[in-house]
């Protein structure tokens, strides 16, 4: 028969257990509160010609992170929605916060402590505040520090310091009554580290005994990018859930409402569609099912990159609203129901119009090598590991693909012709006898490789002139949404591996 103690052992460990599985889920959401009307981060959404691409502040004017009354206003509403923590977007960065863009990392605390306050004294509830720590101010340009591109070395004491610092001065700020606990410690969100140049595992050692000094009884609860690998954290997340979707690990669901930063100029990335909260109930059904200690939403108000969730002009509070009722079966354990089907399943591209603006319009693009010099009009070949190529001697020929892959031509279609359509068109490929060819393009075929992103096809036709072979190919719903390896729209395959092609032409079929 086993001894006492350890049947007491046993016994302490599974009611451990049970309590901690029972324990309401924490819900908290990234607050960005880096804007003031109209001169500080209000110069990107609203740019000329992207105005529809971006929701905007109900009420612009009254942003600011100097203003008591707007932290009130976002905390209240966080609470009348079940969240329980905001998590300040805080780009520490110690001895360097006269720098016009780290300034309102500290001049912003003391009216978030003074809004909590102001809700604390008019009986209304406000969430606690956690630390979001924004690392990219590890990177050495954003501090103002030399050598420049450089990023901090946390492997080292200076850098360790800076680290440390960076967490403990941002709680020495607040009260200690507004901080957000989790498993019974303060809790710390670490964003990716992509901008430190080292680090070890040693560094959530570091940082633990640091704030235990500071603040002496005290504990943290450390939640770490998955990019961090094991640095001694209680839990991981993700980063990049309103975008890519729900992001889960081990007592962990991240979830956003969508993704669209198409109101930046110069980025070109996919766009996350909402469909009318769709994509965000879906993830939220993806949490429910993961039975989390914890959850993330991204984010409460970034409008730069489409991922908020407070109420805005365009959108009203529909994902305020969103959240309550999510919050709520959260925490009376319900079921998620049946799964979302979603339209746009994965993020869309957005179109790239830096170049072929001449095929706007036109009938047909094309390509052709034959001449003294290329001639291009919105198609043009790219190149990759599996698709090298060079213009020589008035044709386009294939080079030696990496070794163990398949050799193919590359091609894009200019985004001003076609992109992310559902259209049929004619093909036209100008080759040298010696060289087999068929095309693989990105169609809307459900049944194609990658969901249709390599759609094979062959030739409906076939005719000599010369030496010279032209094989057309008709391409039924066809996508072009660069989905491609090097964000091509189709390519030739070379089953030869090898390939002389003089020119192509892409048309919409003859009516």
């Amino acid at each position: 028969m086993p001894p006492l103690r350890a049947l007491l052992s046993c016994l302490i460990a599974a009611v451990a257990g049970a309590v901690a599985q029972t324990a309401p889920a924490t819900v908290a959401t990234h607050y960005f509160y880096w804007y003031h009307w109209p001169t500080e981060h209000f110069d990107e959404p609203g740019a000329p010609g992207r105005e529809g691409h971006c929701r905007h502040f109900a009420e612009a004017g009254s942003v600011s992170y100097r203003s008591v009354e707007w932290h009130a206003q976002n905390f209240a509403a966080m609470s009348g929605c079940g969240i329980d923590v905001a998590l300040p977007v805080y780009w520490g960065a110690p001895g360097a916060y006269e720098r016009p863009d780290l300034a309102f990392a500290r001049a912003g605390l003391q009216p978030m402590a003074d809004a909590l306050d102001r809700l604390a004294a008019a009986h209304s509830a406000g969430p606690k505040l956690g630390l979001f720590y924004d690392t990219s101010t590890l990177s050495n340009d954003v501090r103002g520090a030399l050598p420049a591109h450089g990023r901090a070395d946390l492997t080292t004491d200076a850098g360790r310091e800076l680290f440390c610092r960076t967490v403990t001065e941002y709680f020495a700020a607040l009260p200690r009554r507004h901080w957000a606990r989790h498993r019974g410690g303060v809790l710390v969100v670490l964003y990716s580290s992509h901008f430190a140049a080292k680090w070890d595992a040693g560094l959530g050692r570091a940082l633990r005994s640091a704030f235990a000094q500071q603040f002496p009884g005290e504990t943290l609860c450390l939640v770490a990018d998955a990019s961090w690998g094991d640095i001694g954290q209680d839990l991981t997340t993700s980063w990049g859930a309103a975008l890519q979707g729900a992001q889960l690990h081990p007592g962990v669901a991240q979830i956003g409402p969508g993704y669209d930063d198409r109101a930046v100029p110069g980025r070109n990335t996919p766009v996350r569609e909402r469909e009318d909260g769709a994509f965000y109930a879906a993830s939220w059904q993806r949490a429910l099912r993961h039975r989390p200690e914890l959850v993330l939403l991204e984010t409460w108000n970034e409008m730069h990159e489409g991922t908020e969730l407070c109420a805005t002009r365009e959108g009203g509070a529909q994902y305020v609203e969103a959240t309550r009722e999510w919050v709520a079966k959260l925490r009376a354990g319900a079921d998620p129901g049946e799964p979302i089907v979603l339209r746009w399943p994965a993020p869309r591209r957005q179109p790239d119009l830096s170049w072929g603006s001449e095929a706007k319009g036109a009938a047909a693009v094309r390509a052709d090598y034959g001449g003294d010099a290329p001639a291009r009009a919105g198609l043009r070949e790219v190149t990759g590991a599996d698709g090298p190529c060079r213009v020589h001697d008035g044709a386009l020929r294939a080079g030696a693909p990496t070794a163990g892959l398949g050799s193919y031509l590359y091609f894009q279609v200019s985004d001003h012709f076609a992109f992310d359509v559902d259209a049929d068109f004619e093909l036209d490929v100008v080759r040298d006898a010696a060289t087999a060819v068929s095309v693989e393009f990105d169609s809307h075929d459900p049944h194609g490789v990658f969901e249709g992103s390599y759609t094979a096809c062959r030739p409906n036709a076939t005719r000599r002139d010369g030496d010279w072979i032209t094989d057309t190919f008709v391409l039924s719903r066809a996508r072009f949404a660069d989905r491609q390896n090097n964000g091509a729209d189709f390519r030739l395959v070379l089953p030869q591996r090898a390939g002389v092609v003089r020119s192509l032409v892409l048309r919409r079929p003859r009516r």
